[in-house]
């Protein structure tokens, strides 16, 4: 017998090529998750080996009729009985690929060393990454050819928030990536990430040590295995707004002034961006004419719009049919300017004044031919925008967000108001889609890390941005822009942004959301499990190995807030 044999195919019932049951020796054990392999002698063709990973344990005594049967058994001994263990195996591979079910009563062994990454398909992976640690404490790799574009693209982390840890699987699953240049290849050189952090101040930490590292159970063996230093992000830079009624570039934030830059748009680059679209993110606002007017305005903006000197970044609205080329050449005085445009809320003055005239008709080269109301509905959602987000956009020196200082840029949106956090998000994802467009190069790839996906790609409805994230979807791999989605409920976020999606990551879910269609790709065992999950477990499908797989991931190096920043000369990973 096989030191790693742990029973025997039951023979009491059918097997498949699907799954078959294990019953279990007195002196083993099997777990959830532990991965096995059966060898069968198959006629004409020699041993298959099949592997799989066991969804299930029972046990029961064998010879109990009735329920207190039990007793008899186990506290007086009166009844003949034997305890049998067993366990439920679903098939994850069979080699070679001659597909018959194992037979009953063959050995069961433990999968470990060759016969584990048989198992997992590790051994096909022309690059296989870490995502987390099975139940035997070793590596789960998923393919990265699934991840970054060159078979499939794209991530999607779902689980109830607070406690299935999205983000931070996100961000775990980030520093795997941007500390493994020999599995990423080529594209690990240049490798840009984009994070939004849209919630609290958790990810303006990532560059401080974690205090807390020191004691956390099994956090530095976690870390050893997957084979990465446990270190924080050595390369990340952090972005935020700037305060409102401050003329001072000042970040909007509150634990962490230090180290953060501001960023804003310009009225220049307001217009030349066209960034006037995503002052139209919410989904109502796609009723009536008014993206209609809105690709109107903008189109009228871009041939108006001239530069004032020595008033960097701000603009005047002035007719180019005036030149005697119908062109401007070079920025216009400012005393021949006339009204100047240095914000968002000028510009909304600038554009009442043109659409909504007190002496007759709006200009319908501006507007096209529609009725006042829609032109009056169109202002309106321009105020409440200026309102809203209108200290995102000012004149000066350029103080667009440089995503080439760091290998991690960090985007606080967490203190704007909901249309200004999807505006922001707009831009930053339409400025990211065009330079790869322009360029036409899939490298170097581009990682955007969004929690909250259902706001600004809603399964109902349709906007700008939506719009802008189902093409990322679909076509962002090719271009090597790649999403990792979060969300709390897959159901509620648009089915063409999941659909592209090819690793699926699960947390926790909620009872009633694990029953959804979007979930269909877990086994049903697994489903129930989702709703049991702790945090720091996650549950793995990728298009490389056919049944979904349950890991956990180690304890952050680096700070996830305030708190826990160790202090200056203490070192959490000494003796590491």
């Amino acid at each position: 017998m096989s030191d790693d044999q742990v029973g025997r195919v039951l023979g009491s019932e059918h097997t498949s090529t699907a799954t078959f049951r294990v019953v279990v020796d007195d002196d083993q054990f099997l777990q959830l998750d532990d991965l096995v392999v059966v060898r069968t002698e198959v006629p004409k063709v020699g041993e298959v080996r099949t592997y799989g990973v066991v969804t299930e344990a029972e046990a029961i005594y064998e010879g109990a009729r009735y329920e207190s049967d039990t007793h008899r058994i186990a506290e007086l001994g009166i009844m003949p009985a034997q305890k049998v263990r067993s366990a439920t195996v679903a098939v994850t591979r069979v080699d070679p690929e001659i597909w018959v079910s194992a037979d009953p009563g063959e050995p069961v062994e433990r999968a470990t060393g060759d016969e584990r990454s048989r198992a997992l398909y590790t051994d096909q992976m022309e690059r296989p990454l870490p995502v987390g640690l099975g139940r035997d404490g070793a590596p789960v790799h998923i393919d990265l050819d699934f991840f970054d574009g060159r078979k499939g693209g794209h991530m999607s982390i779902a689980g109830i928030s607070g406690v299935a840890t999205k983000t931070s699987f996100a961000l775990f699953f980030l520093r795997v990536l941007t500390a493994s240049p020999e599995v990423v290849g080529e594209g690990a050189a240049n490798l840009r990430v984009l994070v939004f952090n849209v919630k609290g101040e958790d990810l303006l930490w990532l560059d401080k040590p974690n205090a807390r590292f020191a004691v956390a159970d099994d956090a530095a063996e976690g870390w050893a295995a997957i084979g990465v230093a446990p270190a924080p992000f050595p390369s990340v830079r952090f972005w935020a707004p700037p305060r409102r009624g401050i003329a001072d570039l000042v970040p909007d934030t509150g634990g962490r002034l230090e180290g953060i830059d501001v960023f804003a748009w310009t009225p220049r680059e307001f217009v030349d961006l066209g960034l006037l679209e995503f002052c139209f993110t919410d989904a109502n606002d796609a009723k009536n004419q008014l993206p209609f007017i809105r690709e109107r305005v903008q189109q009228q903006l871009q041939r108006f719009a001239v530069d004032v000197e020595g008033r960097p970044g701000a603009i005047a609205l002035r007719d180019p049919r005036d030149q005697p080329d119908g062109r401007w050449h070079g920025p216009i005085p400012a005393g021949q300017a006339g009204p100047i445009v240095t914000d968002l809320p000028s510009l909304v003055a600038e554009l009442e004044t043109i659409l909504d005239p007190d002496d007759g008709e709006p200009d319908t080269a501006w507007t096209g031919r529609v009725q006042l109301s829609t032109v009056s509905a169109f202002l309106r959602r321009l105020h409440a925008a200026s309102s809203r987000l209108g200290h995102l956009v000012r004149a000066g020196d350029s103080t667009r967000i440089d995503r080439d200082a760091a290998n991690v840029t960090v985007v606080a949106i967490q203190s704007l108001h909901e249309q200004a956090q999807r505006f922001v998000v707009g831009a930053l994802l339409k400025e990211t889609f065009q330079h790869k467009e322009a360029t036409g190069q899939r490298l170097p790839l581009s990682v955007i890390v969004l929690d909250e996906l259902n706001k600004y790609a809603p399964r109902e409805g349709t906007s700008p941005l939506k719009d802008m994230l189902i093409d990322i979807a679909q076509r962002g791999r090719s271009l090597g822009v790649l999403l990792v989605g979060a969300q709390q409920s897959a159901s509620r976020v648009a089915p063409e942004v999941l659909e592209n999606a090819s690793i699926r990551i699960t947390g926790r879910l909620d009872a009633a959301e694990a029953e959804r269609a979007e979930y269909g790709w877990m086994l049903p065992s697994t489903r129930a499990r989702a709703r049991l999950l702790k945090p720091g477990t996650m549950v793995v499908s990728q298009p490389a190995v056919p049944v979904p797989l349950v890991v956990t991931f180690p304890f952050p190096p680096w700070a996830t807030r305030r708190e826990e920043v160790a202090a200056d000369g203490e070192d959490p990973f000494a003796g590491l």
